[in-house]
């Protein structure tokens, strides 16, 4: 399991008090650095810390901006593919209408049951591996009988509409699959936040230190808002239980239709 797997599944609530406790620790390390040195009779300027502490802390805001806008543009992603999927197989369900009543029936059942699939609450990545090929086996059922048309008497021009339909419902669901599973927020920019955070949280430990203080509530609370970006971004990363969802209610109004007849 990568850093990327391992910081999106976990759960939320441990993802924040691992963030938090992270950026505590750092910073006490900081703390503790300044005040060896001034022990030691070395002291920084002051300009130049604070001048240091503010790059760090711009460039980790700029981190965590550039990471949230590019997951929540994915989760954007996510949510038009999941209307453009429902369109796109109701548009060929309704076109089954133009086909022989074998050819019919058969990719009917089989779009009920695929809708059936796109329904299901999943919670798990296994549990969304699993639903993906079962999907896969009813696009080779699906397009098996639409290449039975070929041997049919009927208007090239209608079963060419049909097809074009069939190969949209398929490609949108690769789509789907790869914006879902694959464009994830790899796992050098997680890292790279822990990093900048990590120094930012140090520096600003070390600052502190430089004054012969320690303000007890004021890290934790910068460590906690830290902690709440990164678990938002995390959690709109994934979609695995206690994430952000997408909704389903397309699908389930694309369900309510099929149950009609329709001739």
């Amino acid at each position: 399991m990568d850093f990327a797997q391992f910081i999106t599944n976990l759960n939320p609530w441990a993802l924040f008090g691992l963030v938090v406790a992270f950026c505590v620790l750092t910073a006490e390390a900081g703390a503790l650095v300044a005040q060896f040195l001034i022990r030691r009779g070395k002291k920084d300027p002051e300009t130049p810390v604070g001048t240091a502490v503010g790059a760090l802390l711009g460039l980790l805001a700029f981190m965590l901006g550039f990471t949230f806008s590019f997951t929540a543009s994915r989760f954007a992603d996510r949510k038009a593919l999941t209307i453009s999927q429902s369109n796109a197989i109701g548009t060929s369900y309704l076109r089954t209408s133009i086909l022989p009543e074998k050819q019919k029936q058969e990719i009917r059942k089989y779009y009920r049951e695929y809708v059936n699939i796109l329904v299901q609450d999943l919670t798990s990545e296994q549990e969304v591996r699993t639903a993906l090929k079962k999907m896969s086996k009813l696009h080779i059922l699906i397009w098996s009988q639409t290449a039975t048309l070929a041997k049919e008497d009927m208007d090239s021009e209608l079963r060419s509409l049909f097809t074009a339909s069939v190969n949209t419902v398929i490609d949108i669901a690769g789509e789907r699959k790869t914006v879902g599973l694959v464009f994830r927020i790899p796992s050098v920019i997680w890292i790279s936040l822990f990093l900048l955070a990590g120094l930012g949280m140090f520096s600003i430990g070390y600052q502190t230190g430089t004054h012969g203080s320690r303000r007890v509530m004021d890290l934790p609370v910068l460590a906690a808002a830290f902690a709440l970006v990164i678990v938002m971004i995390a959690n709109m990363d994934s979609s695995g239980v206690h994430r952000f969802k997408v909704s389903l209610q397309p699908y389930k109004d694309l369900q309510e239709m099929m149950q009609e007849e329709i001739p």
